[in-house]
């Protein structure tokens, strides 16, 4: 009798929807940003100032949403969180084309913030870290290539979009029904614990004694005690900083070192080294030590700032894009799976909720950081020497943190 073969792990169809969640939101609201900003400027007559202000409104409500996200879909199944939250964001994109004031405007922004928070890092990391612990370096490298990919694909096709038919793009077929195919592929491929499905983690055989991988690890509370949560974020706080204030700026800055053709060029090299490098990681950091794997990122992201400083040229400006890309998909990742090794899966969306909100700190301060230095304290070169200081600070807050496996003991003390 020939022997029954065995099904496929269904933790990988688990990461393709995860992924095209995240390519959805990183496509159209996180990276197309700038592209929104920019119409809405030019069709209301509002200042620039005036409508960064509600990217800002964005972020603050997408951060503490996440608290609410996280205590939803830690009690509750996360696909029916992902569904409502997929549904605000088709609301956001039906009103924001007619919003004429800043006030509603800025509610628009709330509500794409709302809609971000449920469908987007939060629910899909603890989605990934539930259903995978052996691999789950490479199933988050995966399913975070939905982000570059997102900002490769849609946000580009979203800009011609929005050229030739105004803000109203965002409600057209396209972008509707790309963003409405996150419900099903929710509702059918994001199941939210492989042992309600008889499964175990990385498709291992199932031990009927052993404790289900979602109910171990620490309680949001005692992580929230320890030494390690603390300084972490703050060296997130910082590695965010010089990360998202340089993706801001780096555009410019290669115009400014080089000339407008590889300018531009930055911005796809940047996005294709974030995606290769993120997979070659994920596919060997599961057999290493993933803490003297952040705090050398952390220094390489130094060093790639020291050189972004000082380069000329286009032989310069390329090299240093690429370095700085590579550190780039790599330190998001880095994040949930220092939660994860430290704290375990039982409370994982309470506290990397919690984390995500202090980062969203740095993501905010880091373009207002370079910027400021540019205008007032001498361009880019010391803008960028300060920001290759608050990597080499992200490096030392993570140090003091100390090693993901010392955790417990801190929470028992």
């Amino acid at each position: 009798m020939a022997a029954k073969k065995s099904r496929p792990f269904f933790g990988w169809a688990v990461l393709l929807a995860t992924g095209y969640s995240l390519m959805i939101g990183a496509g159209f609201i996180f990276y197309a940003m700038s592209v929104l900003l920019e119409n809405i400027v030019s069709t209301t007559g509002y200042s620039v100032a005036q409508v960064s202000t509600a990217n800002t409104i964005f972020l603050l409500t997408a951060g503490f949403a996440g608290l609410a996200v996280s205590e939803l879909i830690s009690r509750f199944d996360a696909r029916y969180t992902i569904c409502v939250g997929t549904l605000v964001i088709l609301l956001a994109f039906w009103l924001l084309p007619d919003a004429r004031s800043l006030t509603e405007i800025y509610l628009c922004y709330v509500l794409i913030g709302l809609g971000y928070a449920m469908t987007a890092l939060i629910p899909a990391t603890t989605l990934v870290a539930r259903w995978f612990i052996r691999r789950r370096a490479l199933a988050l490298a995966l399913t975070q290539s939905g982000l570059s990919l997102g900002g490769v694909v849609l946000t580009p096709l979203l800009a011609g979009m929005i050229g030739e038919a105004g803000l109203a793009a965002i409600r057209g077929p396209i972008p509707v029904v790309m963003v409405i195919m996150i419900i099903p592929l929710s509702l059918l491929l994001m199941r939210p614990d492989p042992h309600l499905m008889g499964l175990h983690p990385d498709g291992d055989a199932v031990d009927p004694d052993a404790t289900p991988a979602s109910q171990v690890g620490m309680s949001v509370q005692q992580a929230l005690r320890t030494r390690f949560f603390w300084w972490s974020a703050t060296g997130a706080i910082f590695a965010l900083a010089s990360q998202v204030g340089t993706i801001a700026h780096i555009y410019n800055w290669g115009l400014e070192r080089s000339d407008a053709a590889t300018a531009a060029a930055t911005l796809a090299l940047m996005a294709f080294c974030s995606l290769t490098g993120r997979l070659i990681c994920g596919a060997f950091l599961d057999r290493i030590n993933i803490y003297p794997f952040v705090l050398t990122l952390y220094l390489l992201q130094a060093v790639a700032m020291l050189g972004i400083a000082f380069a000329e040229g286009q032989v310069m400006v390329t090299a240093m894009t690429v370095l700085f890309g590579v550190t780039v998909g790599n330190i998001l990742m880095s994040q949930p799976l220092l939660i994860g090794k430290a704290f375990g899966v039982k409370d994982f969306p309470r506290i990397l909720s919690a984390n995500q909100l202090m980062m969203n700190g740095g993501v905010a301060f880091g373009p207002i950081l370079i910027g400021l230095m540019y205008d007032f304290g001498g361009g880019y070169q010391n803008a960028f020497l300060v920001v290759a200081g608050t990597s080499a600070v992200a490096f030392i807050a993570l140090w003091l943190a100390g090693s993901p496996s010392d955790v417990q003991p801190q929470a028992e003390t």
